[in-house]
């Protein structure tokens, strides 16, 4: 294994310098810290494991921070669950803003006392992912998951789940059908789409227009609530991929003198258990996020305890799918609603399904 004088050497600078760079110093400039970091590259150089570095994992965003999101707070919650029965502590850490240019996931991993990550990423960085994952360093994704040998995932499978839950509608009546999913791709949701896809598909219902891409945010599913409910062909129901967007529009509909589920049905996705905070209660797709977090963070211990990637992906949690108040028969009529008015529909605009 390489030492700090090795590096020093490679670099042709001292060893103090050398570790002013690898401690992340801002006392040294980017291009002399760059080459110190190419050598240590060049050396395969990695520091000696200390107590510090073998007690901390991390949580890791690929993208912009979800914190606030049910997902994720419901993950989090897991997460410590997991930490306090482990010897690891629980950091969360910004890459974008404390990882150095050409500094190696390693290297980065070293500098914060780190042994291993949880990620949460999207689609768009996959590319990434799997860059890091050519390091050997432990790593888990939580949510997002797709085809690779180096990574682990820890994700609750929504397909069937959300199949289910469309051929419900259907036996209500429903023919139109809309679907609102994330803004942001990643593989639980990519899942959700496909479910709706196929199931209209085969019953030859599919109409793409009727996909709409909405910040997962519950102040998103009140704009959308009003467009869509103010169309004279309107759909008569809903299937939401997130729990606050599904919230936003329930309430939404009720400011609109929209009756659930007597003229729209609902279905939503919950992470935890914000379909029984609504009213009706809502009909969800449902998965348990805190557990999902508490077996991402056991699946990395076992990986950085083992030393070594497992021989075979564990199975992924299955996500259920859960009858509530917030669906029934399709109407007999279709009326589009006016924005802001309790008075009901506009009845003169009905049109007979």
């Amino acid at each position: 294994m390489a030492s700090i004088r090795q590096v020093a050497k490679e670099a042709g600078v001292s060893t103090a310098t050398v570790s002013r760079v690898l401690n992340g110093h801002t006392s040294v400039g980017p291009d002399l810290r760059d080459r110190v970091l190419h050598a240590a590259n060049r050396c395969d150089y990695a520091p000696t494991v200390g107590k510090r570095t073998a007690e901390r994992i991390a949580l890791l965003y690929a993208g912009d921070f979800w914190l606030e999101s049910p997902y994720d707070s419901a993950c989090v919650v897991g997460l410590s669950r997991a930490m306090r029965k482990s010897p690891y502590d629980l950091v969360l850490l910004d890459h974008r803003r404390d990882r150095h240019p050409n500094e190696t996931l390693k290297q980065f991993f070293s500098r914060k006392g780190v042994c291993g990550a949880v990620i949460r990423s999207t689609l768009e960085f996959r590319g990434q992912l799997a860059a890091m994952a050519e390091e050997d360093v432990p790593l888990v994704v939580l949510g997002d998951h797709f085809n690779s040998d180096r990574l682990r995932f820890a994700y609750a499978d929504s397909l069937e789940a959300s199949r289910e839950a469309m051929e419900h509608l259907l036996a209500l009546g429903h023919t139109r059908i809309a679907f609102l999913g994330c803004d942001r791709d990643d593989g639980d949701h990519l899942d959700r789409l496909q479910a709706y896809r196929d199931v209209l598909g085969q019953a030859g219902l599919l109409c793409e227009s009727d996909i709409h891409r909405v910040p997962p945010y519950r102040m998103d599913g009140a704009p959308v609530a009003r467009r869509l409910l103010s169309r004279p062909d309107r759909p008569t129901a809903l299937f939401i991929a997130d729990p606050l967007v599904a919230v936003g529009v329930i309430n939404e509909a009720h400011s609109m003198g929209v009756r659930l589920p007597a003229d729209l049905s609902v279905v939503g996705f919950d992470d935890s258990d914000t379909r029984m905070s609504v009213f009706p209660r809502m009909t969800a797709v449902c998965q348990d996020s805190a557990l999902l977090g508490e077996t991402a963070f056991a699946m990395l211990c076992d990986l950085i305890d083992l030393g070594g990637p497992f021989d075979a992906a564990p199975e992924p949690q299955t996500a259920w799918f859960e009858i509530h108040e917030t669906t029934g028969p399709a109407p007999q009529a279709v009326a589009a609603f006016l924005p802001g008015s309790r008075s009901g529909a506009t009845r003169a605009r009905a049109v007979a399904t």
